[in-house]
């Protein structure tokens, strides 16, 4: 058994001389040798331990410590692979999927504007690219920042597909001047190739570059380029002889370079007329053609004698297709009247095209001694000519999808050449509204030209024709042929508008006059005065009447007209706006 444990007494004065220590709360024990400032003591609450591995001895971590602080683990390795090889992975099935989708869409688009715009197959495949986009920005919808065709874009297109078709290297094989050097032209220099070595399909296509860049041409006189091309600048933006105070360029459009370093954006267009006129290969209608349009662009230069005379050549290149030894016996050399008794299969469609422009030139220029003779005899060669075999109509192609993707499959043809215009005139349905226009234009100069003398036959005359004009054109629509082309009946729709205000205007002036000359009947008093009071004004009020009701009859129709033919405009054009591409 364990013994009684004896308690101790201590005295009480000892107890109160003990150290102040036992009274005061003991010191925290110091786990780290920092100072007491690092420690984080709260005055609030119980000190906690400070150890010394969580503060380094120095300011800064040792080799040890940023070995441990980038340290990898094993599975963040593995992460980190695995995730780099799916980013790779899928970064490039993207990237083929995306060029895949890209090459079948450009490819796509390439083909649907081979269909629209046909370009020879013997060319290489960068030139047909390149003559294709030159057509396909000439359609005004497919410039959706303009809202019209870019020429500038279309010049320089057509540009690197004409310099394609030139070289020897390249599509130009067997291409070759003309013997005796060629031909030299004023102000343009050496013109016109060799081009029999070529099949028709190349020339047909060369043909197509150069009225391309013609019109192309047209359009940019007078506006500049850089030696880059990157740029262009309308006349109005470049300072000039003419223009001596140039408008500001617009913001964030480069300014116009110094005259130094400014070159045309493009050439003359006289320079592809001519080409192809002096060019040996190209048919009569083509050289007809060109030498046309550059009668037209001299015109509308207001250069009368130059654009006559161009008009008179591209007579004589049409003349130079007759198979008749004699050309003489078919049109008169020197009025370009058609001749009556000429049979009707030596009249040819060159021949009435060349003669219809010169004619209308007369009628513009006010010569109408000139042009009413040529009209004349143009009217009876079309209505004396032989009547032409129906052509069927051309079913329109399937333009939906499977269409579309089956056409893909076979690449078309190229399709058949126009005629050389060398052939006998045939008088076809579709060249009503050519009949129309010109039973127009005989009305209005006979009506014109009345004198006193015979003033009411040769007005009434005049009127017969307009109204004769305007009869043809509303026949000519509801033919199948031409009912079944929407072109053709916007061209007689046309015509027929024509036709309509030429006719409004004469009975607006006829109107007027009987009103005048009521007027003068009622409050004149002389003799015609006197016998109009005696005998009444019964006939003078009747005529009025009857004159503004065919007035306003006239006016009637051709409002109506016109607000079809804007009606069907406005279709067209959503139509067209709400496709991404327009053919």
């Amino acid at each position: 058994m364990r013994p009684a444990a004896h308690r101790i007494r201590l005295p009480r004065r000892t107890l109160g001389s003990s150290n102040v220590c036992a009274i005061e709360p003991p010191c925290p024990r110091q786990f780290s040798h920092k100072p007491p400032r690092l420690l984080l003591v709260s005055h609030r609450s119980s000190p906690r331990p400070q150890l010394p591995f969580l503060y380094p001895s120095g300011s800064y971590l040792s080799n040890t410590q940023l070995s441990r602080l980038f340290s990898i683990s094993s599975n963040h390795k593995k992460f980190i692979k695995e995730t780099a090889r799916q980013t790779v992975k899928y970064t490039l099935l993207i990237w083929v999927v995306t060029t895949c989708f890209s090459i079948a869409s450009l490819g796509i688009l390439s083909e649907r504007q081979e269909r629209a715009f046909p370009s020879p197959h013997e060319w290489s495949l960068i030139t047909r690219f390149r003559f294709r986009r030159g057509k396909w920005w000439q359609v005004p919808e497919n410039n959706e920042d303009e809202g019209f065709p870019n020429w500038a874009r279309v010049y320089d297109e057509l540009q690197h597909t004409l310099a394609r078709l030139e070289n020897p290297n390249k599509d130009g094989a067997g291409l070759a001047e003309q013997e005796e050097g060629g031909i030299i032209v004023p102000g343009v220099g050496r013109a016109g190739y060799d081009l029999t070595a070529k099949s028709d399909e190349w020339r047909q296509g060369y043909y197509e570059v150069l009225m391309g860049m013609a019109s192309a041409a047209e359009r940019l006189e007078g506006w500049v380029t850089d030696k880059w091309r990157r740029n262009v600048w309308a006349p109005e933006f470049v300072a000039s002889p003419t223009n001596p105070r140039p408008k500001a360029t617009l913001p964030g459009m480069p300014i116009v370079p110094e005259e130094e370093h400014r070159v045309p954006a493009a050439e003359a267009p006289e320079t592809f007329y001519l080409k192809i006129i002096t060019s040996k290969g190209f048919t009569t209608y083509q050289r007809l053609s060109a030498a046309l349009g550059y009668a037209d662009w001299l015109a509308f230069k207001k250069l009368p004698d130059s654009a006559e005379e161009m008009y008179r050549w591209a007579l004589d290149i049409a003349i130079s297709g007759l198979s008749t030894p004699d050309p003489s016996t078919v049109i008169d050399p020197t009025t370009s009247v058609l001749s009556s008794t000429a049979p009707s299969e030596s009249i040819t469609s060159n021949l009435v095209f060349a003669a219809t422009n010169l004619g209308t030139f007369h009628a513009s220029q006010g010569n109408v001694t000139a042009a009413l003779p040529i009209l004349i005899s143009l009217l009876r060669a079309r209505l004396n000519a032989e009547p032409s075999a129906p052509t069927p109509v051309n079913d329109k192609s399937d333009s939906s999808l499977t269409g579309t993707i089956l056409s893909l499959l076979n690449e078309p043809d190229y399709p058949p050449l126009p005629p050389t215009g060398d052939e006998p005139l045939l008088r076809r349905p579709e060249n009503r509204c050519d009949e129309a226009a010109l039973k127009a234009y005989i009305g209005e100069i006979l009506f014109a030209t009345a004198t006193s003398t015979s003033s009411s036959q040769q007005r009434q005359q005049g009127l017969s024709w307009v109204r004769d004009a305007v009869s043809t054109a509303k026949t000519a629509q509801s033919m199948p042929v031409i009912a079944a082309q929407d072109e053709l009946r916007k061209k007689c729709e046309q015509c027929e508008e024509v036709g309509l205000e030429a006719w409004g205007k004469i009975m607006t002036f006829l109107a007027a006059e009987a009103r005048e000359k009521k007027e003068a009947a009622t409050s004149g008093w002389g003799i015609n005065g006197l016998l109009w009071k005696l005998w009444g004004t019964q006939k003078l009020e009747e005529d009025v009447e009857n004159l503004e009701d065919e007035e306003e009859g006239v006016t009637m129709r051709l409002n109506k007209l016109r607000g079809k033919m804007l009606r069907e405009e406005y279709e067209d054009m959503d139509r067209k706006y709400a496709r991404t591409f327009v053919f």
